[in-house]
């Protein structure tokens, strides 16, 4: 499913080298970053001298002669093989939430040019292991574009742009516990499901993203602005809600409130960590000044946590 462009949405040409350029920017940023970390942790695509024993059998002609076992030859009196055991391609989906409240932005641009630098690290690691990566976008809850997993580099760049190419819903509550449970029809194979959002607060979310994780992996990256967090004390403001529209008059200078926003957000921090740690998925903060890189390729490597009792 894909949905109308919008007539003040830039030129397909236009976003194309938009995704290229990010893609190139990523791509350094990735390879000075992660180099060394992530490589051996995970099983080769193409036998080498350094790959695990699966099966021992004797030498047939094509073998490749690195795979010969050269102690076992000399026991057995014949040529021994040891071919190694290749793991499989994994199938990696991004859910993106295009929802109202991902257009504010004051640090690093919105949080959706974040999104989208997060799905082009996410295909570059995945890329680079030999994995693909197939993306889903959501703007209030359905499904508004699927792009099918790939693992060569246009179609990551394809996946970049895709992001770009949707039109953000206008004001409204975003129904991301429906967009997670569609998700999971989409992606059948078992694999990687990764949730790029802000986290609305949405009944039925700790559910949904439960029931993904029977199927597959989850790792749930949450989008943050800093200005969402702290309100420097600059006297009365308007402050309003994208998603709903609402206006609200707040002083700022005010200690009282500095110390009930404080304390709403600290509030809403716990309840979001112990939701994702009651659904076994691994939790991800993507924020400008954070080392969020490191973060996210040390999930993509890390074991399955086990589920927490609800």
């Amino acid at each position: 499913m894909a949905v109308a462009a919008s007539p003040d949405a830039p030129a397909p040409s236009t976003i194309g080298r938009s995704a290229a350029a990010l893609l190139r920017r990523v791509e350094v940023k990735v390879g000075r970053r992660l180099d060394g970390l992530l490589q051996g942790e995970r099983s080769g695509r193409r036998p080498g001298p350094g790959g695990d024993a699966a099966l021992t059998r004797a030498y047939q002609p094509g073998d490749d002669v690195r795979w010969i076992d050269w102690p076992l030859t000399a026991r057995t009196g014949e040529p021994m093989v040891r071919v190694p055991e290749l793991e499989p391609v994994l199938t990696a989906w991004a859910l993106v939430d295009m929802s109202p409240s991902m257009t504010f932005g004051t640090h690093g641009g919105t949080k959706i040019a974040q999104a989208r630098e997060v799905v082009a690290a996410l295909g570059v690691v995945l890329r680079r292991r030999g994995d693909r990566l197939g993306l889903a976008v959501t703007t209030a809850g359905d499904l508004d574009l699927i792009h099918p997993p790939r693992g060569d580099r246009r179609g990551l760049i394809d996946a970049v742009a895709a992001v770009e190419s949707v039109t953000p819903a206008g004001e409204g509550r975003t129904d991301l516990a429906r967009a997670v449970s569609l998700i999971g029809r989409v992606a059948r194979h078992r694999g990687m499901v990764v949730i790029i959002s802000d986290m609305p607060w949405a009944e039925g979310l700790e559910r949904a993203i439960g029931g993904l994780g029977r199927s597959h992996d989850v790792i749930v990256v949450e989008i943050r602005d800093r200005r969402e967090r702290e309100i420097p004390p600059v006297g009365v403001i308007p402050l309003r809600d994208v998603e709903t529209g609402r206006t609200l008059l707040v002083d700022t200078s005010d200690p009282a409130f500095q110390q009930r926003f404080a304390a709403a957000v600290d509030d809403a921090e716990r309840r979001r960590r112990a939701m994702i740690a009651r659904t076994g998925a691994r939790y991800v903060v993507m924020e400008p000044g954070r080392d969020w890189l490191l973060d996210m390729a040390r999930a993509l490597g890390s074991a399955r946590p086990s589920r927490l009792a609800s």
